[in-house]
């Protein structure tokens, strides 16, 4: 599995979602890495992480095997959107080495609106060879318009990386997380937490993540970024990073 690991104090380790990778996660560790140690990772199968089998369970056991014998020490995980799904799988499976949970433009489970968005896009892939073209086909899903028109060289880089993906590793994920629920978990997270999402999420929206919320016993704070989508570390980072940092120090 590849690892990125950066900085040095309390660990937390970093999970992707569809059709990311670890590098979603450079800029939050270099300004945290005066603080704390971000540990990131691109999933078993994705990006630098060859694998032929996976699945959720696979995943949440390698990140177990990670935590236990790299960090050896009980991490705050925070999740990216299926990264908040593996993230309550592993808090089901190990909850000793965990002792804060970040859910970042995430859910227990896809929602309709969008389980019906990637189930066409799988179809629309199938016998497809490569994501050539494809970035731009998803990038105003998960950006905001301020970012489509403001920044459109971020915006160009994400399409860029997301196009390298395999079809064939894409659509395996898509089906992996349309399969995926966690919702049974959500009752018995105990531990501290905290939920970000943008106002113009489209996975996430913010009224989905405040029931998320309100339905976790700790009762997670909720933070909600405007003028951001999906993708606050690279939309609001500086803000994402201060936030972020800000519930790390009270784990």
């Amino acid at each position: 599995m590849y690892v990125d690991d950066a900085g040095s104090g309390p660990p937390i380790v970093a999970i992707h979602g569809l059709g990311g990778g670890a590098y979603f996660f450079g800029g939050l560790a270099r300004r945290l890495e005066d603080e704390f140690r971000v540990i990131s990772i691109d999933l078993p199968g994705t990006g630098r992480s060859p694998a032929t089998v996976y699945s959720m369970e696979s995943w949440v056991a390698d990140l177990g095997r990670l935590v236990a014998e790299r960090v050896k020490t009980p991490v705050v995980l925070l999740g990216h959107s299926m990264g908040t799904i593996i993230a309550l799988h592993a808090w089901a499976a190990w909850p000793e080495h965990i002792r804060g949970l970040v859910f970042v433009g995430g859910l227990p489970r896809v929602r309709p609106f969008i389980h019906d968005r990637l189930s066409k896009r799988i179809e629309a892939l199938t016998g497809v060879r490569e994501l050539t073209g494809w970035g731009r086909q998803v990038s105003p899903g998960v950006f905001s318009q301020r970012m489509l028109h403001e920044h459109p060289e971020v915006v160009a880089s994400f399409e860029r990386l997301f196009e390298v993906n395999s079809v064939d590793t894409y659509i395996r994920c898509c089906r992996i997380l349309l399969g995926a629920n966690a919702e049974a978990i959500v009752p018995n997270v105990r531990i501290r937490s905290l939920a970000i999402t943008g106002e113009d999420d489209q996975y996430a929206p913010p009224a989905d993540v405040v029931a998320f919320a309100r339905s976790i016993p700790s009762q997670p704070a909720v933070e909600t970024f405007p003028n951001c989508g999906h993708l606050p570390f690279l939309e609001v980072p500086d803000r994402f990073a201060t936030v972020v940092r800000a519930f790390l120090r009270t784990c």
